[in-house]
């Protein structure tokens, strides 16, 4: 079973949307709808990259701090879901990712519900980025140079 399987699983399920879960979260400005969330796959993401869409990364901040995709933004998938406000413009193109899918899925809804207008999720994780060889920051290797 595919990461996009495993994703539609979820979400067809009763109860299974992060927006459908959020919609009673005192938190939120306003109650979230059931919100169809974009996936792409690596290559996509890749080009998106090159054409300037912002990247957000839902993983742990231990996570985070292992490696991240060059110039991404850090917002842990649970705290995106209570307040979905980063600092990107609504309207500028964004990519959420993780480590394998399921959390950039969420993340990527919890923006849309809440008026981000281009949001996809990356079906695969930031381990398939990086072994593309593909634009990545180390925080502490960087900071050591």
């Amino acid at each position: 079973m595919t990461i996009i399987d495993k994703l539609r699983q979820w979400f067809e399920r009763p109860g299974g949307s992060i927006a459908h879960q959020n919609a009673n979260r005192s938190t939120r400005s306003s109650p979230a709808s059931d919100t169809p969330v974009d996936v792409v796959d690596l290559g996509s993401a890749f080009d998106a990259y090159q054409a300037g869409a912002r990247f957000i990364d839902v993983r742990e901040p231990n996570e985070w701090a292992e490696g991240h995709i060059a110039g991404a933004v850090h917002h842990p998938v649970d705290a995106l879901e209570t307040h979905p406000e980063v600092s990107v413009a609504r309207d500028t193109p964004v990519v959420t990712y993780c480590a394998a899918g399921l959390r950039a899925a969420r993340g990527a809804a919890a923006l849309a519900a809440n008026g981000y207008s281009d949001v996809k999720a990356l079906q695969s994780g930031y381990s398939d980025w990086q072994a593309a060889g593909y634009p990545v920051e180390h925080p502490d290797a960087d900071r050591d140079r």
